[in-house]
């Protein structure tokens, strides 16, 4: 009895392994299991675990811009302070350049008053350039215009004729 239990056994055994591994319908394809024969598959998992896969990347990717954002305007921060810092620092160094610099009031009036004078008269030149150009203008346009007219008034004169 034991021979024939032993014998049932290791028969159901092997016909178990064989449909596992050779089944008829193909229902392994490249080693992935096909959920074309799954009936009972619901994609609505599927969807969902997509949907908060997206809302995931997107909270990362918004904290990565708010991360590099704050960064940025630290790094402006401090060296907008540096500068700040350095612009104070030299501020006395640069007042007491300029009177040493400066021996005396009368003397830099007078360069004052020259580079009054100078810009003056480079004023008065691009003006009196201008209006030369403006004149040279107005003579080409009438040297062009003047032909024109004077054949529409010979058109004129032939009509009117």
């Amino acid at each position: 009895m034991a021979k024939k239990l032993m014998l049932l056994a290791l028969a159901t055994t092997f016909l178990a392994v064989g449909c596992v591994a050779f089944p008829e319908n193909d229902g392994y394809y490249d080693g992935r299991y096909d959920h074309r024969y799954d009936q009972d598959y619901n994609y609505r998992y599927d969807r969902e675990r997509n949907r908060q896969h997206g809302e995931y990347q997107q909270r990362q990717n918004r904290l990565k811009l708010e991360r590099q954002k704050r960064e940025l305007e630290r790094r402006q921060w401090e060296q907008n302070r540096q500068k700040q810092s350095d612009w104070d620092r030299k501020k006395p160094e640069q007042r007491k350049y300029a009177e040493q610099n400066q021996p005396n009031s009368s003397g830099w009036d007078a360069k004052q008053r020259e580079r009054q004078r100078l810009e003056q008269q480079r004023e008065k030149s691009t003006l009196k350039d201008r209006q030369k150009i403006q004149q040279q203008d107005q003579f080409q346009k009438n040297r062009w215009d003047q032909p024109r007219r004077d054949h529409d008034k010979q058109q004129r004169h032939r009509r009117d004729d």
